[in-house]
């Protein structure tokens, strides 16, 4: 199994950051988040969307430069 590849999640909006590093990165729930960030579950759920849709093309070029090294 490859390692995963480091993104720079300073390139997404404070927001979708916040929310990721929490789902993703910490393994809270959405209510968690939720309550963490004073926001409703559906713009946790929104904001998790929207970053993670940033994210991919990062990680799908990542992935393609490290495949040719």
């Amino acid at each position: 199994m490859l390692p995963l590849p480091v993104l720079d999640l300073s390139e997404l909006p404070e927001e979708q950051r916040e929310v990721l590093v929490l789902r993703h990165y910490l393994d809270q729930s959405e209510k968690d988040t939720a309550a963490t960030l004073r926001i409703s579950v559906g713009a946790v759920k929104s904001y998790t969307a929207k970053g993670l849709a940033r994210l991919r093309p990062l990680l799908s070029a990542t992935i393609e430069e490290e495949r040719h090294v």
